[in-house]
Formats: C-alpha cells, structure tokens, sequence
C-alpha cells in the first residue's frame, strides 16, 4: 500500500513538473512570449521613428512653398522657369 501511495505520488509530481516546464503557460511558453515580446519592442520603436520623421515632414510641407521647392527640386529634379540646369557627369 505504502508502495503504490508513493510512485502514485511520484507521477503526480512528475505530471505537475512537466506542465510547469513544457505545457501552456509554462516556463517554455511564458520564456518564448517574452522574447516576442521583445521583438515586437524594438519594431515598434523602428516604426515609432519613421512615423516622427514622416510627421516632421509633413508639417514642414504644411508650412510653406520652400520645403515642398526643394523636396520637388531633389526627388522630381524640376528646375525653375528662367534657370539653367547642368549635368555634371564623374567619370571615374
């Protein structure tokens, strides 16, 4: 009696121990949320950023002629009417 009281025991400690380790909301689980966890952090903080810089952007564009003349002079390469464009060409 005593023998069957104590390996029931020991399965019961074992089936415990192994939720703890590898079932749901284990340490496992809980170890690879975090990580995500994580992850997702550092992408946000990325996304964070670009989003400041696109603001920043729009509310320059917002305000007035110059930045949306220099952004179209840059990107669109568009010259004003009366100015001389040259194309410098490095040849190395």
């Amino acid at each position: 009696m005593d023998r069957i009281a104590i390996i029931a025991l020991c399965l019961l400690i074992a089936g415990l121990q192994f939720r703890l380790w590898v079932g749901d909301g284990g340490y496992a689980d809980t170890h690879r949320l975090s990580q995500e966890i994580e992850t997702l952090a550092g992408e946000n903080e990325v996304l964070r950023a670009r989003n400041d810089a696109m603001a920043a952007e729009i509310a320059e564009l917002d305000d007035g002629g110059k930045a949306m003349e220099g952004r179209a002079r840059s990107d669109l390469g568009m010259i004003k009417q009366g100015e001389q464009f040259y194309l410098v060409i490095d040849r190395r």
